[in-house]
Formats: structure tokens, C-alpha cells, sequence
């Protein structure tokens, strides 16, 4: 109640209407004493004339301060008593009687000013209260979030629910539209091949469409389902398996600003019901897999995810809002909310009619557009210069909180769909507000052209709410366009597609709660995200991807996988090469992954040639390598999960770019399919370069960089599978235009050669490092085999020396790890090792030793040439060579065993008992037929160093009678052939 002179006066209604009878009663009695007052008139003179007139002036009296204030009314008695000579010879002459004379009228121009401030003051309360009702989370934002939840569904399901949210239909129709465009294109290339494998649309589009129904209804669940399976995700891996998409990143702002925006949003406790989620993925994406994925690749089931859980799938989560889902808690009563905002601004009309009835239309206003247009300080107060850095925003004051503040992971979370759920409301109240309050056409006109032209820039106060409100929403939507622009850098993948379709539904809702505001007109160019916001999308797949390349090549064991035959994928795949039928991806291993196998039995001539302890051995090493492996490690399948789940997201950030009307070139891969194509490529890449580089880590085992070099062969296999998948969801999407069909496939097969080629120059380089560690592992042995050998043996030996026995079984074990890669890499890498074996060998036997070049190599290999050696020497050296051929027979490689030819061209000459014969001049041509290699400086060399018999010449058997009789020399025979030779070779220089 409101007191009035001491008293509680409940209803002020029925107080006014007793006011106004008591009035009337006044105004009768008033009456009859003027009609008495004109009979006596000839006995009054002019006192009813003075009556009169002091009658008019008591009516003035009563009017003034009936419409003025207690001040007018101060002042109107003072001027009464200065003439109250007059009005009394008025009152006298007219009879009438002053209203504020009465007991009444006293009491009423006490009370009315009192009245006044009361009811002034009661519609400020009820104003100020609805103003706090619709800010920081209240009705306004509640509003906004069922708008934008209806709104995103409606998009969802499409008209005629024919939408990738909508009835089946749609999606069936899409797949078949995508399967008879591709049916068009001719197979010259090798993407138009490899589009039409592992897809069978009698088949798969079947199972496609079961499981669409199964896991998700009518909405935006369906819509995200349906875009991951058109880029066939559940053709390729198990519902199970995770997406590892969401890559953590470090984010650049540091702990104080994450205690600023806890406290920011504390004040607002706006996104309480997303913080309270069991796993936390509104403040932080902790979706990274480590030695877990391992696990789900060979059981095919996730331990950590349950299967009986209800609630949203993996691919809804990764590319919805959690704003936008209908099974939230409060979803009832945010509908209820919009549905009752047309009767929640009754306080503003209340208000709006009490200052109109006491005519401060104007005040209302000014208060009105003071709380409900007006905007805050945000940000620091000063810098370390002492230079302020205030920045004044509108949607800090309309949701009271700082929108500067907060990490990056925060704003994306949280934030973002705050602001747009308020803005929506503020929308929507706006639009309530408006009912009833309609303008002239050409006044509707005249605002929607200010507002256009004012560029969201202050400007004085007009007299319509129209025009300040939207001045308002342009402010307020412009500033969201530009908050979102600037922290996009800091995005993720994921965040930028969520908050792509979140603008996108945000965009349609704004149009459907306040289609008359003036600012409908720009809302694209106001919420549209950068120019190049496609290349920011880009740049930030692309350092995930080398993120999580790294992570997982730092978690992979690098050891072949077995094959899993229990799956009856495998089976069922061999079964179909048989049928005109494409054999299913098989899940878990797609794009031909499952038949990159290591070749049985390949290296079996080697098992047979070892010796001793690898003879006993060989039954333990038999349970392990008569199981069927791959070529690759289990790295492989986790990275090209990683690349496809990373494309689809960016492909749905593509698609929301295009829905906020975003125009694409087309004369690139036909548009916004460029893009992807472009973005599959450079996850390719930079997946290739993470598994070359190892985490960092220095290779030195040969099986690692094996493992790593047939990793990346895998990885190359499985490019043009991958290239159809995503060419195939392009066109079932419409991302890819059917009148651009051959220039969308000839864009793919550039994109597909550049992923080929960055993958053989990683293949290139892995072997090059290959090369060198086998090079570096064979100076090390050959070091410390020969380390204080005596090459002067004395006598001959039945079997190799024991360097060459170490070195063969050295050879062994690195052609084992050899035998998954591919024929091409793998002979040239036997060869290579071979011929480096026996140019090292060469260079220990001929090699001057006090040559400075020999110094310097050694300083690089370890290896120096040897001072002296004799003709039993060179006789089992001969020996070891005969072994080196025969393991290089064994091999099965054909001509490997030529690499050792140069050691066996030395060897053989120096040890023929015609040599002597054959070095003189005139038997040259004889030389040149018997021995067409041989090389005389070598000769030379040799012979420096060798150890004669001391007397004992020409041919000399061996001690058992099997052997064949070789050179020994004499001292003096020695000389004399070194003098032939070094005129030989001055003569030939």
C-alpha cells in the first residue's frame, strides 16, 4: 500500500474514484448557492461580481496545481494573499467557492504530490526489476536459447523434413543423386577409380540408413550422424572407435586471465548447465588417446566408453553446440519462456502508462533507453605506461559480465553461446515490445535507412524506441561478429565448426523472433566471420594434425601388427574380389590398409644358411613369425583415422561457412570442395613428415627406421581410397557441383598427386637415413672385427674368417627387417649395403697407409688401410668372399652377388700364378682377356704391402690336397713386378 497522510491506502483506484465523488458533491453544492446568489443580486451589489471573479480564480487556483507541482502551488497562494482585496470583492460579486477552500481540497493539494512520487517511484522499482529479470542469464537468455534450439532443428530437418536432419528420405535421395554423378565420370584418372571401391549403394546405403534411425531422431543428432556417414566414417571404422579430432592446444593466455573469467562468469552463471557435464568438455578437450587407441585397434572396442550410455553420439558432440541439443534439463522451462514473452513486458507497459498519465512521457524514455541501450567499461584500466585501455562494450552491459576476459577454450564453450542466446532474447523482447506500436510506412522506412547508414556508431537519442532499438541490435550483433573473428586464430577445428553453425542458426533465429527490426538487412555482413577465415581454418587443421602425428608416432611401439584373422571382415572382403561387387572397407583397417600384408616366406634361403645359434633359436622366433603380420605398426590406422575424422570436421566448418553465406570461388575443384580437397592434402603431408621425424628422436636401429619407412609406404597405398571416400561425400553433400564434375575430379587427381609426392620424398629421405645407419652399423663392426687382425696368416684357413662369419650374420639380421618393405626400396637398399661392404673391404686392402686421405678416412669411418699382408692373407680373403657370395645366392635377390666383384677380381688376380707372366708389358693384351678389371694401381698397392716367402717361390699347394695352388712371391720378386707395374702406370698416366 501507499501511505497518504498517515494513512496505508491499498487500492488507489477506488481511493480516486471517492476523490472524484466527493468533487461532484462540491460542485452541486457550489451551484446552488450561485443560482441563490442571482436572486439576491439587487440586495448584494456588486459582491456577486466580486464572488464571481474570486470563483474564476479559485478554478484557476485548482487547475495550476492540480497540473503543476507542490512549487506551483506555493506560489499560486502567495499571489491569492496579495490580492485578496480583489478576489474577495470577486468572491463577493460572483458567489463561487474555491475548491482548496474546502476540507477536501486541502487535504488533496497535500496528498497529490506525494501521490505522484509514489507512483513514480513504484513504476521505476517495477522497471528496475524486469530490467534485472532479463539480464545475466534470466528470461531474456532462456528465450534465446529455446529460439535458437528451435531454430537450429528447423534447419536441421529442412523443409519438408528432407534435410540431413530430416526424414531418410532426403538422405537416400542424396546418396543416390552422388552415386549417379559419379557413374558419369570417366576412369582415366585414378581418384574416378578409386571413388567407385569399397562402396556398393544396394548395400551400403542400406546399412547406412538402419543406423541413422537407430542411433538419433529427427534433429540436429541426425544431421551430424548423417554428415559423418555420407563421408563414410561407419564404412571405414566402429562406431566405438574414438573420432581424436579434438586435439588439446596450449592455450596463450595465462592463469590470470582463466581467474578473470571465473570470476566473470560467476557473476553471471550463465553456462551452468554445460559445466556440470561428469566429463568437463566445456573448459577443456581432454580427447586425446594415448596407448588406449593401440587397444581398441586390435580388441575393436573402446574399454573406456560404454555401450549402454544414453545421451548424445560422438559425432553430434563433436560438431553441435551443446546449447542447441533438445535433451536438456531446462528445456521446458526455456520454452515456456519464449512462449510467454509477449506477457513478460507487462512492467514496461505498466510503467510506460503511469509517467504518460503525469506527463513525463519524455523522462520515461531517457530512463528506459538509459538501461536498456546503454553499455559498460570492460577490459584493463591502465597499461604499464598509465595509458587507459577502457573499451566500452554493448554485450558487457547486456549480460553483465566481461566479454574481453576468459581463455579462448572458455569463450568457444561457453561464452559464445551465451552472447548469442542473450542476443536472440533481446531480439525477441523486442519484437514483444513492438506489438501494438505500429509505425507509418514511411516512418518504418525512414528508421530502417538511419540505421542502415549509422554504421553501428553513436548518435543522439531520437523520439522512437524503434530506431534506438535497432541501433542497438546492430551494436550488439557487430560487436559479437568482431569478438568472434578475433578469437577465432585461437581456435580449434572443432570449435570453429560448432561455432560456424551456431552463427548459422543464430543468424535464422534473429530472423524469425524480430523479422520487421531494421538490422535484418545486414545481419550477414555484421556476423560473418573473415574473408579468410576458410585459410585460418586451415592453418589450424593443419597444426593439430602435426600434433597429433606426433603423439601417436611417440606412443607406436614401431613393430609390425598382426593380423587379426578372427574378423570375418577379411573373409568376407576375399570372398567379394571374385563378384563385380566392391568388396567392403574393412573396418578398423580402410583404404586398402588390410592388404598391405608381409609376403610369407620370403627371406627362407637365409633361415637356411644360418649357423649355430641361430639354429637353436629358430624354433622359439617360428611362433612369433608364422603368424601373418602387416608391414605397418599400429601407428598407421590411428593417424589416417585421425586425418579422415579431421576432414569431415573441416568440411562441416566449410558447409556452416556457406550457410552464413560466405561465396566460394569456383573455379577451384568447383568451389568449397577445393577446400577440402586442399585440407585432406595438407593433413596428408604433415602426417607423413611427423612419422619421418619420430617425435624428435634420433633413429639409430635399423628395425625402427624400417618400420618407419614401410609406415609411410602404407600410408601412400592408402591415398587414392581416401581421395574417392571424401570425393564421394563431397557430391552426396552438394559441396561438389554436378556441372563442375570433371573439373572437381581433375582438382582431386592434382591434390592426389601432391600427397604422392610429399610422401616419396619422406620415403626418399627415411631411406636415406636407412642407408646411413646400415652404413654406420657395418664400419662399426668391420672396426671392431678387424681391430688387431693379422693379415699375415701364415697358412690357409677351411672356413672365413671370423669377421666375415660376424659380418654375414650382421647382413642376416638387417635383410629380416628389410623384407617388409617393397621390392623396389628393398633391392635397392641390399645392394647398396653390399656394394658399400666391399667398397670398405677394398679400401682396407689396397688403400696406401700413410696416405693423408686414408688418415681423413679413417677419421670418418673408423677404418684405416692395413700396413702388411701376405699371400695366405690374400688366400683366405678369398674365402670370405666366396662366403659373401654365396649369402648374397641366398638371398634370392639375382646379381646381389656382383657387388662383390671387385673384391673377387683383386683377390683372383693376385693370387693367379700367371700374374708375374701377365704384368710384364708385352703381355698386356693377354692381361687385359684373363683379367678385364683389374686395376694396376691397385697392384701396386697391394704389392707395397706384401709379406714375401722369404725364399720359397711360385705355385704352392695347400696343405690338404683339395686346394688349389696360388701365388707366392718372393722378396726380390715383388720388387721387380712393382717396378713393371709403376712403369706401366707412368706410361699409361
Amino acid at each position: 500500500g501507499i501511505l497518504v497522510d498517515g494513512f496505508e491506502v491499498e487500492d488507489m483506484g477506488a481511493y480516486f474514484d471517492a476523490l472524484l465523488s466527493e468533487s461532484e458533491v462540491v460542485a452541486r453544492t457550489t451551484d446552488k448557492v450561485n443560482k441563490d446568489g442571482n436572486d439576491k443580486k439587487s440586495s448584494s451589489g456588486g459582491g456577486g461580481s466580486a464572488g464571481n471573479e474570486h470563483g474564476k480564480d479559485k478554478n484557476k487556483g485548482i487547475s495550476s496545481s492540480a497540473n503543476g507541482t507542490g512549487g506551483n502551488n506555493n506560489n499560486s497562494n502567495t499571489s491569492s494573499s496579495t490580492t485578496s482585496n480583489a478576489a474577495a470583492a470577486d468572491r463577493e460579486e460572483k458567489n463561487e467557492l474555491r475548491l482548496d477552500d474546502t476540507p477536501f481540497g486541502a487535504r488533496a493539494m497535500t496528498m497529490l504530490p506525494k501521490i505522484e512520487n509514489e507512483v513514480l517511484m513504484g513504476a521505476r522499482r517495477g522497471l528496475n526489476k524486469w530490467f534485472l529479470s532479463i539480464r545475466s542469464g534470466g528470461d531474456g537468455a532462456k528465450a534465446g536459447r529455446a529460439a535458437l534450439r528451435k531454430c537450429a532443428r528447423s534447419m536441421a530437418v529442412g523443409p519438408g523434413q528432407l534435410g540431413l536432419g530430416g526424414n531418410t528420405r532426403g538422405y537416400t535421395w542424396r546418396a543416390k543423386n552422388a552415386d549417379n554423378l559419379i557413374s558419369r565420370v570417366t576412369q582415366k584418372s585414378i581418384v574416378a577409380r578409386a571413388i567407385r571401391m569399397g562402396y556398393w549403394f544396394e548395400r551400403d546405403h542400406a546399412k547406412e540408413v538402419k543406423r541413422l534411425e537407430r542411433l538419433s531422431g529427427l534433429g540436429i543428432e541426425r544431421r551430424a550422424e548423417a554428415f559423418a556417414s555420407a563421408f563414410g566414417w561407419y564404412r571405414c571404422w566402429e562406431e566405438e572407435d574414438p573420432l581424436d579430432v579434438e586435439e588439446s592446444r596450449p592455450d596463450a593466455s595465462s592463469e590470470r586471465d582463466l581467474s578473470r573469467s571465473g570470476r566473470a562468469l560467476s557473476r553471471s552463471g550463465h553456462g551452468l548447465q554445460s559445466s556440470s557435464s561428469r566429463h568437463g568438455r566445456s573448459l577443456s578437450y581432454r580427447a586425446t588417446h594415448r596407448r588406449d587407441d593401440s587397444l581398441t585397434l586390435r580388441t575393436g572396442v573402446d574399454v573406456k566408453r560404454e555401450s549402454t550410455k544414453k545421451g548424445p553420439s560422438q559425432w553430434s558432440v563433436a560438431l553441435t553446440p551443446a546449447v542447441l541439443f533438445d535433451n536438456t534439463p531446462n528445456k521446458v522451462e526455456d520454452e515456456t519462456k519464449l512462449v510467454q514473452i509477449a506477457d513478460s513486458v507487462y512492467p514496461v507497459r505498466r510503467a510506460e502508462t503511469a509517467f504518460s498519465l503525469l506527463g513525463k512521457t519524455e523522462e520515461f524514455r531517457q530512463y528506459y533507453e538509459q538501461n536498456r541501450f546503454g553499455d559498460m567499461k570492460i577490459g584493463e584500466k591502465t597499461d604499464e605506461d598509465g595509458y587507459e585501455k577502457e573499451t566500452r562494450s554493448s554485450l558487457s552491459s547486456l549480460t553483465g559480465d566481461d566479454v574481453s576476459q576468459g581463455t579462448d577454450r572458455n569463450f568457444f564453450a561457453r561464452s559464445l553461446p551465451h552472447l548469442c542466446t542473450s542476443v536472440v532474447g533481446f531480439s525477441a523482447i523486442e519484437a514483444a515490445l513492438e506489438l501494438g506500436n505500429n509505425l507509418e510506412e514511411g516512418e518504418s522506412a525512414k528508421i530502417r535507412d538511419d540505421v542502415a547508414n549509422s554504421g553501428g556508431v553513436d548518435e543522439p537519442v531520437t523520439l522512437s524506441f524503434r530506431e534506438s532499438s535497432a541501433r542497438y541490435e546492430r551494436k550488439l550483433i557487430s560487436e559479437l561478429g568482431s569478438l568472434l573473428r578475433g578469437r577465432a586464430i585461437g581456435a580449434t577445428l572443432v570449435e570453429l565448426s560448432r561455432a560456424s553453425y551456431l552463427m548459422a542458426a543464430f543468424r535464422s533465429a534473429l530472423k524469425i523472433v524480430h523479422p520487421s527490426s531494421g538490422t535484418r538487412n545486414t545481419d550477414k555482413e555484421l556476423i560473418a566471420m573473415d574473408v579468410d577465415i576458410l585459410m585460418t581454418g586451415l592453418k589450424v587443421a593443419q597444426e593439430e594434425q602435426r600434433r597429433a602425428a606426433r603423439r601417436i608416432v611417440s606412443n607406436d611401439m614401431k613393430e609390425a601388427m598382426l593380423v587379426p584373422l578372427e574378423k570375418s571382415a577379411f573373409r568376407y572382403g576375399k570372398e567379394q574380389n571374385t563378384t563385380n561387387i566392391p568388396a567392403e572397407e574393412v573396418k578398423g583397417f580402410p583404404f586398402g590398409l588390410s592388404e598391405q600384408k608381409q609376403k610369407q616366406n620370403t627371406d627362407k634361403s637365409i633361415d637356411e644358411l644360418e649357423g649355430g645359434m641361430s639354429r637353436r633359436n629358430s624354433m622359439y622366433q617360428g611362433k612369433f613369425d608364422e603368424k601373418e603380420k602387416f608391414r605397418f605398426s599400429e601407428s598407421v590406422p590411428l593417424i589416417v583415422r585421425s586425418i579422415h575424422s579431421r576432414a569431415i570436421a573441416f568440411a562441416a566448418f566449410a558447409s556452416s561457412q556457406e550457410e552464413l553465406g560466405q561465396v566460394f570461388a569456383s573455379n577451384s575443384g568447383g568451389g568449397i570442395a577445393g577446400y577440402v580437397l586442399d585440407c585432406v592434402e595438407q593433413l596428408i603431408v604433415l602426417a607423413a613428415i611427423g612419422m619421418k621425424e619420430n617425435n624428435g628422436q634420433v633413429i639409430s636401429d635399423v628395425a625402427e627406421a624400417v618400420q618407419i619407412m614401410a609406415n609411410i609406404t602404407a600410408l601412400k597405398s592408402t591415398l587414392p581410397r581416401m581421395f574417392g571416400v571424401i570425393m564421394r561425400g563431397l557430391f552426396h553433400l552438394g559441396m561438389a557441383r554436378g556441372d563442375q564434375l570433371e573439373e572437381s575430379f581433375e582438382y582431386a587427381e592434382s591434390a592426389l598427386v601432391k600427397a604422392n609426392e610429399s610422401c616419396d620424398n619422406q620415403t626418399k629421405s627415411m631411406f636415406n637415413t636407412l642407408y646411413n645407419i646400415c652404413q654406420n652399423k657395418t664400419d662399426e663392426l668391420l672396426q671392431i672385427s678387424l681391430d688387431n687382425f693379422q693379415w699375415v696368416a701364415r697358412s690357409t684357413r677351411d672356413s672365413p674368417n671370423t669377421y666375415c662369419e660376424s659380418l654375414i650374420d650382421y647382413l642376416r639380421k638387417i635383410f629380416k627387417c628389410l623384407k617388409m618393405l617393397d621390392d623396389g626400396p628393398k633391392a635397392m637398399l641390399y645392394f647398396s649395403i653390399c656394394g658399400h661392404v666391399t667398397e670398405r673391404m677394398v679400401n682396407i686392402i689396397t688403400g696406401k697407409y700413410e696416405d693423408t686421405d686414408s688418415k681423413k678416412s679413417k677419421s670418418n669411418s673408423g677404418l684405416s688401410p692395413i700396413s702388411k699382408i701376405d699371400a695366405f692373407g690374400l688366400k683366405n680373403l678369398s674365402i670370405d668372399v666366396q662366403a659373401l657370395e654365396i649369402f648374397a645366392d641366398g638371398t634370392g635377390l639375382p646379381q646381389l652377388r656382383t657387388c662383390f666383384n671387385e673384391l673377387r677380381w683383386l683377390t683372383d688376380a693376385l693370387l693367379d700364378p700367371d700374374l708375374p707372366m701377365l704384368l710384364s708389358p708385352e703381355n698386356e693384351n693377354a692381361r687385359r682377356r684373363k683379367h678385364p678389371f683389374l686395376q694396376l694401381d691397385l697392384i701396386a698397392n697391394v704389392l707395397e704391402k706384401y709379406q714375401g716367402s722369404g725364399g720359397i717361390g711360385g705355385k704352392l699347394l695347400g696343405s690338404s690336397g683339395g686346394t688349389e695352388p696360388f701365388l707366392i712371391l718372393e722378396k726380390k720378386e715383388i720388387a721387380q713386378l712393382l717396378r713393371l707395374v709403376r712403369i706401366q702406370i707412368k706410361k699409361g698416366g
